[in-house]
């Protein structure tokens, strides 16, 4: 089960299993107070960039070529 973790009254991050996963927008303070030892890296996220690729428009009277 996920919980929410909120500082100064915003949620920062979601606890499960122990860990938690912090936003991109938590602030250092917050990280630094629940005791994360380094800050957390940036990675990529390939489920955002798969979404952001644009389809073919579809035109069921355009004939392939």
């Amino acid at each position: 089960m996920e919980n929410a973790v909120y500082w100064s009254g915003r949620q920062v991050g979601i606890e499960c299993a122990g860990r938690i996963l912090w936003f991109a927008s938590a602030p250092a303070q917050a990280i630094a107070a629940y005791g994360a030892s380094e800050p957390p890296t940036p990675q990529a996220d390939t489920v955002v960039a798969r979404n952001l690729a644009m389809p073919r428009s579809y035109d069921p009277l355009h004939v392939p070529d």
